[in-house]
């Protein structure tokens, strides 16, 4: 990575926390029903309180809009890597290190009072934008083990770990070894977003190693997240998820606001 990588990368890290720092749960809730979804149930700017609150089909669209800060925050990064002017070239910005900052921000958002969600959302959507198998092992964790114990949390942070773990295997990402030689996964097409950096125009890949150490940093912050669930799953008292339940808003526990009809003029 070049002197100018390592500014392109700091830079988009910055715009990565700022992004992952705008919490679509809180803006909804506050715009939509005048209400503010960390004032409930588990005090969460996440998606699955979320769904407690307003409904599943919200609980859903803000998980997509938090994984979606991801893939904006990494377009940022492939666009930068892409500038050449007069001898200035920041092809060597990394695509990863900012996705680790989008979990940072939208768990500490710096618009919130650093009050925001637990980062399942975000780690998703940052598995998608590096390795749909990451992805997919994430998604099989997480629902098998959600219908097994009824608990988001322990699904979360089971699906972490089998992802921190298993992404050491380099046969997932198309590859027989794990090093720092980033020319290694030029030819990869697993690690889908890393092949972009063929535009570069220094040649420059991001490397297994430092991918996966973005991963694994990332599955150990969301476990360390969830870590009053983790004391409350030892005492017998973390609350299993009524899949068949109604939100707080469909049972009339919160109104939403009344919508005012005009006034015909005869």
């Amino acid at each position: 990575m070049t002197l100018y990588g390592y500014l392109g990368t700091v830079l988009v890290a910055i715009i990565g926390y700022l992004i992952g720092s705008f919490s679509w749960s809180i803006f909804i809730s506050k715009t939509i029903y005048k209400i503010d979804v960390r004032e409930y149930h588990s005090k969460n700017a996440g998606a699955t309180n979320t769904s407690r609150v307003l409904g599943k089909k919200w609980g859903f669209a803000i998980m997509f809009l938090d994984m979606l800060k991801v893939t904006i925050t990494m377009a940022i990064a492939f666009a930068i890597s892409c500038i050449d002017i007069n001898g200035v070239n920041f092809g060597s910005t990394s695509y990863y290190i900012p996705g680790l900052c989008v979990l940072i921000g939208h768990s500490y958002p710096i618009y919130y009072k650093f009050k925001g969600g637990k980062t399942v959302s975000s780690f998703l959507g940052l598995l998608w934008m590096t390795n749909p198998y990451y992805f997919l092992i994430a998604a099989v964790v997480w629902w098998s083990t959600f219908f097994i114990w009824k608990r988001v949390s322990v699904s979360s942070i089971l699906g972490a770990i089998f992802v921190g773990t298993l992404c050491w295997i380099p046969q997932l990402s198309g590859i027989q070894v794990i090093n720092f030689n980033g020319d290694l996964l030029k030819d990869s097409h697993v690690v889908w977003m890393n092949y972009f950096h063929y535009v570069n125009y220094n040649n420059y890949y991001d490397s297994l190693a430092l991918i996966n150490i973005i991963i694994t940093l990332s599955a150990i912050f969301l476990i360390f997240k969830h870590h009053q669930n983790i004391a409350r799953l030892f005492k017998g008292t973390e609350k299993q998820y009524d899949f068949k339940g109604k939100s707080d808003l469909a049972a009339g526990n919160i109104s939403p606001p009344i919508k005012s009809n005009p006034i015909k003029k005869t």
